[in-house]
């Protein structure tokens, strides 16, 4: 994890500026960034590898999981705008919250179907 965060600074050196962030929360800029599929995609891997850390696939999990792609997101912006490699637009971060999202989905549809599998076995006996 943390070799892909320097991969961004590396590629300029380490020659960082302070970030110029496009901070305007537009319907326009919304749609840009909501064509970012990989982003969708790679945040959704992120956030089934984080849920996984935790002892049990649970809310808190979920929950957890979601607020550190949610923050991953935010850094990589920060970081495309701090090494000019990037558009760093904050509606940029709803890709990688949506894919965590969808991944979230399947994973609250994992935890029911588990749930109810385990309620069944357990009326049975």
């Amino acid at each position: 994890m943390l070799v892909a965060l320097l991969r961004i600074p590396s590629r300029v050196g380490f020659r960082l500026a302070v970030p110029v962030c496009d901070t305007n929360l537009t319907l326009a800029n919304a749609g840009l960034s909501m064509t970012k599929v990989p982003h969708m995609a790679l945040f959704a891997i992120f956030f089934v590898l984080t849920a996984l850390q935790f002892e049990q696939l649970n809310e808190r999990a979920l929950t957890w999981s979601l607020l550190a792609t949610a923050a991953l997101g935010v850094i990589v912006e920060l970081e495309e705008g701090a090494s000019r490699t990037g558009n760093c637009r904050l509606t940029d971060v709803l890709p990688d919250i949506a894919g965590a999202l969808i991944a979230g989905a399947g994973l609250l549809s994992v935890m029911i179907v588990r749930n109810r599998v385990r309620r069944a076995s357990t009326l049975d006996e």
